[in-house]
């Protein structure tokens, strides 16, 4: 009995967590079962999320060829349809909002290469016809000609919505908690969401998505606070990158959702409805506990506390209660940063300009190049959608690996995007023919190497931007810079009514805009790199390593005292375990008694190891 309570206080002892360490984090650990359950709740919530900022790839796609009849005053229905024979899209997009009257006289399908020469007399349409099978909101809106920008004009009030939700989520977590304040997003999102398919007028429509929007961007805000609150280390790298991931998962379903909905209303329903499952899966997130502790509700934070420890088979201190109200007057009488603390010359000013720069431009990219596959004709839109949600996810990977694995990521990532901005060029090489499958597929390429380089790129704008501030000033810069991002995006979907002009402009813009805000990037790789990864060094060849090892053993044996006084079973136990990093392998002429020294080290910890074992 006395030898069972000797462990336990051994044990409640070695649980203790030292002064000055974060009692949360020592309770929850970096990363464990309980916190993966929550991860993969909140990730879930990326999928909606995703599936209504893109669904207007397939609720206002381009009309085809006869779906639209112009109808003048002077029309004769008798006549032949117009557009039963036009030749390319192009030519559709830019005629049909305009009648000609020598063609109205005559069969304009017969002597339409004769008698067109651009110089007839021009005849506004007095109506438009609708022949097109998918009920769309170009069709029930007639979002055609003089009206084309309302499209481009839908999505803007969703970026619209997007960056006042930001701001609200912001607010409203300094009152609501994370939990609460999630759960209120989704349930706005299915209510406002169902009414944006439902209303019959433009302006209700555009509203109502709006709301929606806001309603998204409260949602994982509030989830993304609760990641960042319940990881720590390594871990949070991680998982904030691959949060991601889950918006390019919704991009490859999101066509497979649109093939079972002829209506464009049916699929705003259906998007927005699917939430009710998270809404009934809500019950397993669990909360923040700092946000918790910072408005004294010490209660309810023991109780999430104990949930993860008992999750995770994690020590508790039998004094964890006091500790947490401790720390809740710690977490109150912080002093709260306001935003101007920003810009008070700790980081330079130009820096924060960049990375506000590197934000907007990056965000603009990764929205409009999935916006504007439209570009690329309805029939492979399915393809087209889920190539780019593919190639996003690989890009995401890269982006995640250079985080990881290199020293100059803002560098490595800046080099892509420079790549694959100035490759982009080449679109316009392409032979000019019609719009078939062939020619998609081509230029395809050069959307999906955009969508590729600018998903590495955000992945590390994620993670690395608040390294730039010290951490109390780090929600304030991310705050900013993502703020500064969706106002770009407000006027970023207008960039779609430049097809009228070139349907090639579009992609030259967005490609100009990445390998510049590329070069951007790798003007901050100046000033802040991964310090805790070791450059990679010169690789030795095996000769190089037998020369040098037996020098450095040779110095030792020599100049050691304790190692020359061993006997012989130990001195050889000594050279089977000691071992040099490959950068000292190659400086063999260091310092000799210090490199013995830590090789002794090295051998000492290895012979206790050993000796553990065969006990």
């Amino acid at each position: 009995m006395m030898k069972a309570n000797d462990e336990i206080c051994k044990r409640r002892r070695s649980s203790a967590p030292p002064p000055g360490v974060d009692i949360v984090q020592h309770i929850n650990g970096n990363f464990g079962r309980w916190q993966l359950r929550t991860i993969l709740l909140i990730f879930l919530c990326k999928i909606p999320t995703a599936w209504f900022m893109a669904c207007i790839i397939y609720t206002a796609p381009y009309p085809q060829r006869g779906e639209l009849v112009c109808r003048s005053a002077s029309w004769n229905a008798s006549e032949s349809l117009p557009s039963e024979s036009r030749n390319t899209d192009r030519l559709f997009s830019v005629q049909v909002c305009n009648a000609y009257a020598q063609s109205l006289s005559h069969n304009f399908v017969q002597r339409y290469g004769t008698s067109w020469n651009g110089t007839q007399q021009v005849m506004p349409c007095e109506r438009v016809e609708h022949h097109a099978e998918y009920k769309s909101l170009i069709v029930d809106f007639d979002l055609i000609c003089s009206r084309r920008v309302l499209v481009a004009v839908t999505q803007s009030f969703h970026a619209l919505g997007a960056l006042i939700g930001g701001l609200l989520a912001y607010q409203a977590l300094q009152h609501i908690s994370p939990r609460r304040l999630m759960l209120l997003g989704m349930l706005g999102q299915i209510f406002c969401g169902n009414l944006t398919g439902l209303v019959d007028t433009y302006q209700l429509h555009i509203y109502f998505r709006c709301l929606t929007s806001v309603c998204c961007t409260l949602m994982y805000t509030a989830g993304h606070f609760i990641l960042m609150d319940i990881t720590s280390g390594k871990a949070r790298i991680l998982v904030v990158t691959l949060s991601e991931l889950f918006w390019s998962i919704g991009l490859v379903l999101l066509p497979a959702i649109s093939i079972y909905f002829d209506n464009w209303s049916h699929l705003y329903v259906a998007i927005s409805s699917s939430l009710i499952v998270l809404v009934w899966l809500h019950r397993w997130i669990s909360d923040a506990p700092r946000w918790l502790l910072r408005h004294q509700r010490v209660e309810q934070a023991l109780r999430l506390l104990l949930e993860s420890a008992t999750h995770n088979n994690r020590m508790v201190p039998l004094t964890l209660d006091v500790r947490l109200t401790i720390y809740a007057s710690e977490l109150k009488a912080q002093q709260r940063i306001g935003y101007c603390q920003i810009w008070d010359k700790e980081t330079k000013r130009r820096q924060l300009i960049y990375i506000h720069l590197i934000w907007g431009c990056a965000q603009v990219l990764y929205n409009i190049i999935l916006l504007m596959i439209r570009s690329l004709g309805e029939e492979q839109v399915h393809v087209n959608t889920a190539a780019l949600g593919f190639a996003e996810m690989v890009g995401l990977f890269v982006g995640l690996y250079f985080i990881l694995y290199t020293r100059r990521y803002w560098r490595w990532a800046g080099n892509l995007m420079i790549v694959a901005g100035l490759c982009t060029y080449l679109v316009w090489l392409l032979p000019e023919t019609d719009r078939n499958s062939r020619r998609v597929g081509l230029e395809l390429i050069f959307w999906m190497l955009l969508k590729f380089a600018n998903a590495a790129s955000i992945a590390v704008l994620t993670t690395c931007t608040g390294e730039m501030v010290s951490p109390e000033k780090r929600v304030l810069l991310m705050l900013s810079v993502v703020s500064f991002g969706r106002l770009c995006l407000v006027f970023s979907p207008l960039l779609s009514t430049l097809t009228v002009v070139h349907r090639l402009l579009p992609i030259s813009i967005i490609a100009t805009v990445g390998w510049v805000y590329g070069l951007i990037m790798r003007l901050l790789n100046r000033y802040y790199w991964n310090t805790e990864q070791l450059q990679v060094g010169q690789v030795p060849t095996p000769n190089t390593y037998r020369r040098n090892s037996a020098v450095i053993m040779r110095r030792c044996s020599t100049a050691s005292s304790d190692v020359s006084n061993y006997s012989n079973e130990l001195l050889h136990n000594f050279e089977q375990t000691v071992a040099v990093s490959i950068a000292d392998l190659w400086h063999i002429n260091f310092d000799t008694i210090h490199e013995c020294d830590s090789m002794n080290e090295i051998s000492d910890v290895a012979s206790k190891s050993q000796s553990t074992q065969t006990i």
